[in-house]
């Protein structure tokens, strides 16, 4: 980037951050791979047989081959491409889901690494910084993910999938909070558009396809993810972050380094020119009527959002004949989709936050209807039915991406992190219930649409009638006009009251002092006299 200046500077490098932060994150959908399984199977004396579950040794031997008939000519080539496994997984080496181990996966120990990072890595950032939390959380997670592969037996691999979880925690919470308050206001929601998961998501499956087992692809991953390291560590902390704690110092040196980087000329503000910034604790935030409005809000978006891209991303599996096409049907739309509103977005002033939602959710709620009148009419293998399962992925995914710019907008500096973390706990929750729903496909598959068709509904009126527009919101103002006086008077009364108490102790103390050298002055010069 050296014939680069100016604020794009900055920006491209922290796109280039969190796209490579996002490839990390993604190990929360490389359980997929660790628990993929092959559909059919052949033993050593070449009986091949169709799986009906994750257990290889669980199937009943008929006495010709269920899948290679052993009278058929082309036997030997039948067995051949039997055997052929496409991603050799950690359960294909372990069999862990065939023992005692079966009701708690590998993706159920990532997931919950995942649930308590968020609550521990959202305050540590909140309160130290963003800048350490997110070094620690690389340093943390990238060593996990080789030793989860290297150190060989079940136990070890689902402590270190825990730990690597945990660590995706700060990457995903406080990668996302870190850049979108260093990069410039008008360009933040190119932040989550080119820069965005489906990327990171295709780059694993090709990582995947390359290595063809678990442990390379671990191990490349992890190569890859360790990227970040060097990024974060030559920029500074968050400028934004240490006004609001009132470190200016540490904010001047943020921003002077800022300026180097850019290649730009520094002139810093005087003292007096800073603003004054109150600090805002989560009670205040419950206390105010309107930033307490537009958490609750937030808090329902993520969890149905979540509930809904899940249960859309999980049963996507058949929704086109070929199943890599569709999965890179998927990834690839909403890539460009992104690319393209992203384009878009900074040249449209009246594009903003509230109406992309509202239009995704829309064009999301359209494909749902599409997709139910698909199945009623046993049309399932049409064309149709493939593009309105992608326009429903892509647009509900979408609506998560107006998520976390709204979050990043209406929630103020100081509790940001921290509401990022609860707000993805509730997704977490909304993931693990969509996962209940997969019976429902072999049950009757209409009813994961019509689920989705009336939470996205209740969703859209909801976000129609209370969420604000928060485009080019300044990051460090969020929340100061909503915050009442009172507090920060209440704070300062007792800080004062604390000074005076201090004070009138201290003016006690010195009087009680001289006094008492007045008194012992008074006898000695007594003593004198009485010798004389």
């Amino acid at each position: 980037m050296g014939c680069i200046t100016g604020a794009w500077r900055l920006d491209l490098g922290l796109m280039v951050l969190y796209q490579m932060t996002l490839f990390f994150s993604v190990q929360m959908l490389f359980v997929i791979f660790l628990e993929y399984m092959p559909k059919t199977y052949c033993t050593d004396d070449d009986y091949c047989y169709k799986m009906k579950n994750k257990c290889l040794t669980d199937f009943v031997r008929d006495d010709d081959s269920q899948v290679c008939p052993y009278n058929s000519t082309n036997f030997a080539q039948c067995v051949k491409e039997a055997k052929r496994v496409d991603f050799r997984s950690a359960q294909f080496d372990y069999q862990q889901d065939c023992t005692e181990l079966k009701h708690f996966s590998s993706s159920t120990a990532t997931f919950l690494g995942t649930l308590i990072g968020n609550l521990v890595l959202g305050y540590l950032s909140d309160t130290i910084g963003r800048r350490p939390v997110y070094i620690f959380s690389i340093l943390l997670g990238v060593p996990a993910v080789i030793l989860s592969a290297a150190i060989h037996g079940v136990m070890n691999f689902y402590i270190f999938r825990f730990v690597v979880g945990f660590a995706v925690a700060g990457t995903l919470t406080v990668g996302w909070t870190y850049a979108s308050e260093m990069i410039t206001p008008s360009r933040r929601f190119r932040l989550r558009t080119f820069p965005n998961w489906a990327n990171a998501r295709m780059m694993q499956v090709g990582v995947s396809w390359l290595a063809g087992e678990w442990r390379l692809a671990s191990y490349l991953c992890a190569a890859l993810s360790a990227t970040v390291l060097p990024m974060i560590w030559y920029l500074p902390e968050s400028p934004v972050f240490l006004e609001q704690k009132k470190k200016y110092e540490r904010a001047e040196k943020s921003r002077q380094k800022i300026a180097d980087i850019c290649q730009l000329d520094y002139e810093p503000k005087a003292r007096e020119e800073l603003p004054n910034l109150k600090k805002i604790t989560p009670m205040k935030l419950l206390r105010s009527p309107v930033l307490r409005r537009n958490f609750l809000v937030l808090c329902w978006m993520w969890f149905y959002v979540g509930m809904c891209v899940y249960i859309t991303d999980l049963n996507s599996g058949d929704m086109a004949k070929n199943f890599y096409v569709g999965q890179f049907l998927c990834g690839a739309v909403l890539t460009v989709s992104k690319i393209v509103i992203g384009l878009l977005e900074p040249k449209l002033p009246w594009l903003g936050r509230r109406l992309l939602f509202i239009a995704s959710q829309i064009v999301a709620i359209l494909a749902y209807i599409g997709i139910l009148v698909s199945l009623w009419s046993k049309n399932k293998e049409s064309w149709w039915y493939t593009i309105a399962y992608i326009f429903a992925y892509a647009a509900q995914s979408l609506c998560l991406e107006t998520c976390y710019l709204s979050l990043a907008e209406l929630m103020p500096t100081d509790v940001r992190t921290i509401a990022g973390a609860l707000m993805n706990i509730l997704m977490k929750i909304g993931t693990i219930l969509a996962s209940t729903t997969k019976p429902i496909k072999f049950w009757y598959e209409p009813m994961l649409f019509m689920i989705n068709t009336i939470i996205c509904t209740a969703g859209l009126v909801i976000v129609w009638k209370y969420l604000p527009e928060s485009k080019n919101m300044n990051m460090q103002m969020v929340g100061q006009d909503e915050i009442d006086e009172e507090d920060d008077d209440s704070d300062s009364s007792s800080a004062k009251t604390t000074v005076s108490f201090v004070e009138d102790q201290n003016s006690q103390t010195a009087s009680i002092q001289e006094n008492s050298q007045k008194s012992s002055k008074s006898e000695v010069e007594k003593s004198e006299k009485s010798e004389k």
